[in-house]
């Protein structure tokens, strides 16, 4: 015999159904945006680092940043700085560098070509400028503001004038990033028919100047370079310490002494084909008052340093390249280790008198670093 189900029956059966649906539904939805609130206040909760990195929360997004000591994405690298397997010599004498000792050394080529009409002639000009920098993780350069130019002086021997030349993107250039390049492991200057084995370049895909960079005062003389391609780490190409801690007294005079590499492509002429480096001395800022006296100084972000000699200087290469890293010898984890403390600014002819020359303080800008150097 077939038992009927009444009507009432059913409709209690269908309101607990609806009714369990219901709060499960909610509970669902509740859970949920439990699980949303908590990725999103504590996201590192869900975020895989490296085991050399630390991750800090933001909203919906953990960052994983590598450990002090150490240079990387955070994820599945952090590199160790100041990595060296070749003895650097410029505390022996000033000169010729030991290959590859300074590996963290990047070297800028800006080439830049373009039609121009001055008065009554048209003509195809060039222009190159010369750079150097300090590679700090694999996709990150810091360089000076002041390499990246926005005009330059142009001679025509027909006019025999001077003219200024805007640099704009072009037919040759639509986008001026293309015209500047970055070279890595180097020992020679980049040049055509050099043996580069171990060089390894790379175009760039942003720059980032700092915000209250003035070009006239060369105030806040700081940029990132994001490189297009990742650098590999070999023995020729590590990245560079930088200060722990932001402070604007490093490095300090008891420190004495700081070395310089480059191609001596700053001060007044072009200085040699191979790298070069030497130790300078760090001065009392009153040291530099006649360097550009002009230019606006702040010594919180600033630092004079350069190379003592007792009537001239004598070596010819005094301060490296411009945007190129001086290094301190100062204790990192533990290691000493060359820390890279300022960029080369603006400075004399290296035959001035002591070659006095400005440098950007990195102490002082550790915190906008890291917070342009991700990737």
């Amino acid at each position: 015999m077939i038992k009927k189900v009444s009507k009432s029956n059913y409709n209690v059966t269908k309101k607990v159904i609806i009714s369990v649906i219901t709060s499960f539904s909610a509970l669902i939805l509740i859970l949920g945006i439990i699980a949303t609130v908590v990725t999103g206040l504590k996201p590192c909760l869900y975020t895989k680092c490296h085991p050399l990195a630390t991750c800090i929360n933001h909203a919906f997004y953990g960052e994983c940043v590598c450990l002090p000591g150490y240079g990387g994405n955070g994820k599945d690298h952090c590199d160790e700085c100041g990595v060296t397997f070749f003895q650097q010599n410029a505390s022996l004498v000033p000169g010729r560098a030991v290959p590859f000792s300074w590996p963290a050394t990047a070297h800028m080529q800006f080439t830049y070509t373009d039609f121009e009409r001055f008065e009554n002639f048209s003509t195809a000009i060039s222009y190159g400028n010369i750079c150097a920098g300090v590679l700090i993780n694999r996709k990150t350069v810091l360089i000076t503001a002041s390499c990246f130019k926005t005009s330059f002086q142009y001679y025509d021997s027909r006019l025999r004038k001077y003219f200024t030349v805007n640099i704009a993107p072009n037919e040759f250039y639509p986008d001026l990033n293309a015209a500047i390049h970055f070279y890595f492991g180097i020992d020679r200057y980049v040049y055509y028919d050099q043996d580069l084995e171990y060089v390894f370049q790379s175009g760039i895909s942003k720059i980032i100047k700092h915000p209250y960079y003035n070009e006239q005062t060369f105030e806040n003389d700081i940029a990132i370079v994001k490189l297009r391609h990742e650098i590999q780490l070999t023995k020729q190409i590590q990245i560079a310490c930088l200060p722990n801690q932001t402070s604007s007294t490093y490095p300090d005079l008891d420190m004495k002494n700081a070395f310089i590499a480059g191609f001596s492509t700053s001060g007044s002429t072009f200085g040699s084909w191979n790298l070069q480096n030497a130790e300078l001395d760090l001065y009392n800022s009153s040291m530099c008052n006649d360097v550009k006296p002009n230019n606006t100084k702040n010594w919180d972000k600033q630092f004079c340093a350069g190379e003592y000699e007792p009537f001239s200087n004598t070596t010819g290469f005094c301060h490296g390249d411009y945007g190129s890293a001086v290094y301190t010898y100062d204790y990192v984890n533990q290691k000493q280790k060359f820390v890279a403390s300022g960029l080369l600014s603006y400075d004399v002819p290296c035959s001035t008198i002591h070659s006095p020359a400005v440098f950007t303080r990195l102490a002082y800008y550790l915190d906008w670093i890291k917070s342009h150097s991700s990737y």
